[in-house]
């Protein structure tokens, strides 16, 4: 799964396999992302439409939705951290 190019990442989650976590709009990914981060995550969020023809332009098509990205080794600890999230947000 390649990831977008606009996005900058960590070098050290493009050479290890990543693992989608959670996937939503773009605003909930992003508070998600932020929660990983604080928590010493590395994450990146990915539009599911980030396909470029060989222009350089989007695909036709939009997608609202976003998936959040970690190393597959920290994937079980995110997953914990997102679970735990979502418990109390819907207490």
């Amino acid at each position: 799964m390649q990831p977008h190019r606009q996005y900058k990442l960590n070098p050290k989650i493009m050479e290890t396999q990543s693992v989608i976590v959670f996937s939503g709009l773009a605003i909930d990914v992003n508070m998600v992302k932020k929660l990983l981060q604080n928590s010493g995550i590395d994450c990146y969020a990915q539009n599911r439409n980030a396909g470029e023809n060989e222009n350089g332009w989007a695909e036709q098509g939009f997608d609202p939705y976003v998936e959040l990205l970690v190393t597959q080794d920290r994937a079980d600890e995110a997953t914990a951290i997102i679970d735990k999230f979502l418990n109390t947000k819907a207490e």
